[in-house]
């Protein structure tokens, strides 16, 4: 035990290389996960001003057992990059409190408590970094996070979204949502002129051409640059029925998608309550609502914006 807890704090210790010849991020993408960072990832990566790492999400302050590897495995993500230019990583673990254990053996959630909190943690490697924020409504984005852990065989989709939520509470599938106490940690060590908040259902769908200019003129790169395909989304959504198939069928249904014909058919599935019914319940959506929906107004407070843009779930799933 001794020897483990020696060999822990030996890797918290400052990098022995000099500091000048380390090629640190300039920005973070800390989240929310399902939440548009993969989009505002592309239209940053697309700018000429920017050299950004291969790896998108590294995930090193975000899990116990990555921050243990050590920060030279985690700047050797960047070490080959041009240093005139701006760099950082995405990783949406990081708009979060206490450092979890990714592969504990249960379904429960457990923290590295000796660890300071993610937002000090990192603003005590990186005291000068700038943090990109996305939200979207959280009940939604939970139903993208549930469709996800489907879509990856983590869950099947008969086990339904609020058990899973309170069963498999490892996948943070709930936790992911509780933004304002999250927000509120990362005003605490990071002032508000190096922090930038993004609603996904307005600055992204409907502002994206505005929005990506805000990302470049805060990160300090040239406003004018003109990405491509602002209005494309990263990554769509597959609906129930292709969760459905692709879970008990495995990879053909994943051939199947390439096929025009068959996406045409799947989006007819989709319409089908029938497919519904199975993935997410209107009871699942009410649960979180309920979780969710009383902390709008604190969170209105804390980042200064309007959320009626958010219908917490009012909407038909």
């Amino acid at each position: 035990m001794v020897g483990e807890n020696v060999d822990r704090i030996s890797k918290l210790r400052p990098l022995s290389m000099k500091s000048q010849d380390i090629m640190r991020p300039d920005f973070l993408l800390i989240g929310a996960q399902k939440s548009g960072t993969t989009w505002l990832w592309g239209i940053l990566d697309q700018h000429p001003g920017t050299d950004l790492p291969q790896k998108k999400e590294i995930h090193f302050f975000g899990g116990v057992e990555i921050y243990r590897k050590g920060r030279e495995w985690y700047y050797n993500h960047f070490e080959n990059l041009d240093s005139s230019k701006v760099s950082g990583e995405a990783s949406t673990t990081y708009l979060y409190d206490n450092i979890p254990y990714w592969y504990n053996p249960t379904h429960d959630l457990q923290h590295d408590h000796s660890l300071p909190a993610i937002p000090e943690l990192i603003t005590n490697e990186l005291p000068n970094v700038k943090i990109l924020v996305v939200l979207r409504d959280p009940v939604w984005r939970a139903v993208s996070a549930y469709k996800h852990y489907v879509r990856n065989g983590f869950i099947s989709p008969l086990f339904g979204l609020e058990k899973a939520a309170k069963q498999r509470p490892r996948l943070r599938i709930l936790e992911y949502g509780h933004y304002a106490q999250y927000i509120r940690l990362w005003e605490e060590v990071v002032p508000s002129e190096r922090m930038r908040i993004f609603i996904f259902e307005h600055d992204i769908v409907i502002r994206a051409e505005e929005t990506a200019r805000n990302a470049y003129g805060f990160l300090g790169l040239d406003a004018g640059f003109k990405p491509d395909n602002l209005r494309r989304p990263a990554n769509k959504s597959w609906g129930w029925s292709r969760l459905l198939l692709d879970y008990y069928t495995g990879q053909s249904v994943r051939k199947l998608c390439r096929n025009r014909a068959a996406n045409l058919v799947f989006n007819w599935l989709d319409r089908l309550d029938s497919f519904k019914h199975f993935v997410v319940k209107e009871k699942d959506i009410e649960f979180l609502r309920s979780v969710y929906l009383p902390a709008k107004g604190e969170l209105e407070a804390l980042i200064g914006r309007n959320l009626d843009c958010w219908d917490y779930g009012c909407r038909k799933v």
